[in-house]
């Protein structure tokens, strides 16, 4: 599954609504970590492992506002996990290793499992 873009808060909603657990990266072009970030978490997200257990998003702040206001966000990048519509966790500016992680757990945020 490639990263999926959400441009309003409709698809934001829809998007962090799902029954499966999905991480939202929001970012800016224009911000140096957020380009260097993209391609990891591009890559996270055409991972086998990750392709029926993790939802990939991206939410442009120059594009997108509304909802990065929505969802309070402060520096980026930023990586939220949501699942059934509730914000479980976060990290900001993560390194590769990091990021690897939050989905890692983000994988088994739906079956009850995780920290």
């Amino acid at each position: 599954m490639a990263v999926m873009p959400l441009t309003n808060l409709t698809e934001y909603e829809e998007a962090i609504a799902r029954d499966t657990p999905v991480v939202v990266n929001f970012c800016a072009t224009w911000a140096p970590r957020c380009r260097a970030i993209a391609p990891v978490f591009e890559r996270l997200s055409e991972l086998p492992e990750f392709a029926d257990t993790v939802g990939f998003f991206r939410v442009d702040l120059d594009e997108a506002a509304d909802v990065a206001q929505k969802a309070g966000v402060g520096p980026v990048p930023v990586f939220m996990v949501f699942h059934n519509g509730t914000r479980l966790s976060e990290v900001v500016a993560p390194a590769p290793d990091a990021l690897r992680e939050l989905v890692d757990w983000a994988s088994t945020a739906g079956s009850g499992h995780g920290p």
